[in-house]
């Protein structure tokens, strides 16, 4: 990892306007300033002169840092990549929420300006992993992710049953529509939606949020990051799948067996933040904000 930065991979999202807009005067801003550029190949298109562009993986083999241009979407494909060559990733958002990617639009070159400068926080962010064998002798298939693991049913319409053990202690049989074992960076994703809590992303820890369980029995639980959670589809389950930030999927049949841990690698953020991660919530979700005063009718 060399900060501050003299060789700058860009990663965008070709189906945004506001990356392709952005990205000839970030371009030409960066090389003023001395600075090797490479652009990822399929948004390299936007700068004239700049060829077909870099693959990601070999793109961010040759920087010092990535500039992640869109939403958080974006920013996990990219992050999955730059935790395997311990590369500091900033995300400027051009999409909505966008509760991963540090930077807004307007705020980006004096975000530069400081990361140039060396004023920045490296933040290292815990990943997860997911381990699938089979009890019929296939290759035991492993991929990692930023915010999340989620096991879920191919046909929405059908439950799932997950035999659950948390290292040698068996816990029961879930019945419900999937279970999301999420990061603290990922509590802010899927697992929040499904009723799970929000934990600072600093956290090192494991959440388990079960999807609409047929028991009240199953809550979500928080787990340390040293333990493992091990997962038996059951033997009535046709067509579940399994699902890595919302990008990565693989298909589980009754009796594979998923093991989720903490990942080796981790993700290295760069942080300007000076404000606490509970700003950021009020920020970004409203979180405990002030209700909202409805007048009744007369």
């Amino acid at each position: 990892m060399t900060l501050p930065p003299r060789r700058i991979g860009i990663v965008g999202n070709r189906e945004k306007k506001g990356a392709r807009a952005l990205l000839p005067a970030l371009v030409r801003w960066l090389r003023e300033r001395d600075l090797k550029v490479l652009l990822e190949k399929g948004i390299a298109g936007a700068v004239r002169g700049a060829g077909t562009g870099t693959p990601l993986r070999s793109l961010i083999a040759r920087v010092d840092a990535v500039l992640v241009l869109g939403g958080d979407g974006t920013f996990l494909s990219a992050a999955r990549e730059a935790a395997r060559a311990d590369v500091p990733i900033l995300g400027v958002n051009l999409g909505g929420l966008g509760f991963l990617t540090e930077t807004a639009e307007s705020d980006l070159y004096d975000a530069l300006e400081r990361v140039l400068a060396g004023d920045v926080e490296v933040e290292p962010r815990m990943m997860i992993e997911a381990r699938v064998g089979s009890r019929r002798g296939k290759t035991a298939w492993t991929e990692s992710g930023l915010n999340d693991v989620v096991i879920h049913q191919s046909d929405e319409s059908r439950m799932v049953q997950l035999d659950l053990r948390i290292g040698r202690t068996t816990i029961g049989t879930l019945a419900a529509d999937g279970l999301i074992v999420a990061t603290p960076t990922g509590s802010t994703a899927y697992s929040l939606s499904a009723g799970g809590p929000i934990v600072r992303p600093t956290i090192e820890a494991l959440l388990a949020t079960p999807i609409c369980p047929h028991s009240l029995a199953f809550r979500p639980l928080l787990v340390g990051a040293g333990e493992r959670i091990k997962i038996r589809v059951g033997g009535n389950v046709n067509r579940a799948r399994l699902t890595i930030d919302g990008q990565i999927s693989r298909p589980l049949a009754a009796g594979d067996d998923v093991e989720i841990r903490r990942a080796k690698a981790r993700v290295s953020m760069l942080s300007l933040r000076r404000d606490s991660f509970y700003e950021v919530l009020r920020e970004k979700l409203a979180w405990a904000g002030p209700p909202t005063r409805t007048r009744l009718p007369d």
